[in-house]
């Protein structure tokens, strides 16, 4: 999730929190980005965040309260499996009640 940016002499420095939270709904396609020879790749998911984490975001929540975050494929690539393979746009993973 990003966090506040901060002014470090000339240059803005983004700064990324990595936490476990409860996700409501998993987004692709997967993105990627390419700089020299890394490469990073993730997809959106909303998400309830922490009570910590909310308090600092710069992101609005969504209308349900959740909020928008990056998860990274190479994080969270057994818990994926099944929606990138699935090759759907949108999955609604919240537990049948």
């Amino acid at each position: 999730m990003t966090l506040a940016s901060m002014m470090r002499g000339t240059h803005r420095v983004d700064h990324y929190e990595t936490f476990e939270c409860q996700v409501v709904r998993v987004r692709g396609p997967v993105r990627t980005l390419r700089a020299g020879k890394s490469c990073a790749s993730w997809i959106y998911a909303d998400a309830y965040l922490p009570e910590q984490y909310s308090a600092k975001a710069v992101i609005s929540p969504n209308p349900d309260g959740t909020y928008t975050v990056e998860a990274p494929i190479n994080w969270n690539r057994k818990s994926l499996a099944a929606f990138l393979a699935s090759g759907d746009l949108e999955w609604d993973v919240r537990e049948a009640e």
